[in-house]
């Protein structure tokens, strides 16, 4: 895998998130997380891969972990804290931004793109969002419909 093309799949997320209104660096945090082998990473391996200070990076994991995509990783045998994604964040997630459940969806068809020339178990975070918003799109929709057929009757 091209790892220039991870870090610029991190760089996309990191700009998608800003067009929320979010930092950017959190953003690119979360990308990195969502393709970086292994999956949890050392406050300094997260400022190298992404090139940034240990300030900036601190700032996005606390921002992170407050939003409860992120958490601490403890690894047996070191005394160094690292960050993964919070195991089930997506759901949650989708729970509290129901409204970009297609955008995410086509983000995350990107890094699965990145990401086919790996195994299942290296996939599996990128799979995982994707079906997630796969699905939620499609209920979303059928809400939507549902709510619309709802407000019919109330109005006869």
């Amino acid at each position: 895998m091209d790892r220039t093309a991870l870090h610029d799949y991190a760089d996309e997320i990191g700009a998608w998130i800003e067009g929320l209104g979010l930092p950017r660096m959190a953003g690119r945090v979360l990308g990195w997380l969502m393709v970086c082998e292994p999956p949890h990473q050392s406050a300094d391996e997260l400022a190298e891969a992404l090139q940034a200070s240990r300030g900036a990076i601190s700032m996005s994991v606390r921002m992170l972990m407050a939003g409860g995509s992120v958490e601490r990783h403890l690894v047996p045998g070191t005394r160094r804290t690292y960050y993964r994604m919070r195991p089930g964040f997506w759901l949650r997630e989708a729970e509290d931004k129901a409204r970009m459940a297609g955008e995410w969806r086509k983000v995350t068809e990107r890094g699965l793109e990145l990401l086919s020339d790996r195994g299942e178990d290296s996939r599996r975070r990128m799979q995982e969002a994707h079906d997630m918003y796969a699905f939620l799109e499609q209920e979303y929709g059928r809400i939507q419909d549902r709510w619309l057929e709802h407000q019919a009757k109330k109005e006869t």
